[in-house]
């Protein structure tokens, strides 16, 4: 027997997410279907540790925004996602929104937490793409390596030796893969 799912618009996120029991909550969009990010203290570590090197670069070049797991992005099928790590250009967001950015991220960045499925992220990389964002990183701490996603390229994977860098959304910046997960 089918059981009915109810779908949820854009205001009825809005809706739930300013509810006071959920408050201190990171909820996303996706489908019609409000999904909850649940917390997780080594992928926000590794997180914050790409905020911290991407706003080193944006102090030297200011670019645009970085945000980290609760900056929201409206995609263009009506999605709400909160990349664990986002990068938007002042060209394409010459303002910061009061909400939600109102359009996709230049480049996100997820990071596997141990509720997380490989083939998940996977797809939700693929539908960054398709949304209009240029690179999404997928970190996967306990490989200890980073998969990258562009429009135009295979999916390349760089491991704890290599370097990530910011393509044309970011000119210049490198981020040796060593830096965000430390030593083992």
């Amino acid at each position: 027997m089918a059981v009915d799912k109810q779908l949820y618009s854009l205001d009825d996120y809005h809706t739930f997410v300013e509810r006071p029991e959920n408050q201190d909550r990171i909820f996303e969009l996706i489908d019609g279907e409000i999904v909850e990010k649940m917390p997780s203290f080594k992928p926000s570590r590794i997180a914050m540790l790409i905020v911290f090197f991407f706003n080193l670069y944006l102090r030297e070049h200011p670019l645009g925004y970085v945000t980290g797991e609760a900056g929201g992005y409206i995609m263009p099928a009506g999605n709400v996602v909160n990349p664990d790590v986002g990068y938007i250009s002042k060209e394409r967001l010459p303002e910061e929104p009061e909400r939600e950015a109102p359009i996709p991220p230049d480049l996100a960045v997820e990071v596997k937490s141990p509720t997380d499925r490989k083939r998940a992220m996977r797809n939700k990389a693929e539908r960054y793409l398709q949304a209009g964002t240029k690179i999404v990183w997928l970190v996967f701490p306990e490989e200890r390596l980073v998969e990258v996603y562009t429009v135009d390229d295979d999916v390349q994977t760089v491991g704890i030796d290599g370097t990530l860098d910011g393509g044309d959304m970011l000119p210049g910046f490198s981020l040796p893969v060593r830096e965000i997960f430390g030593q083992k």
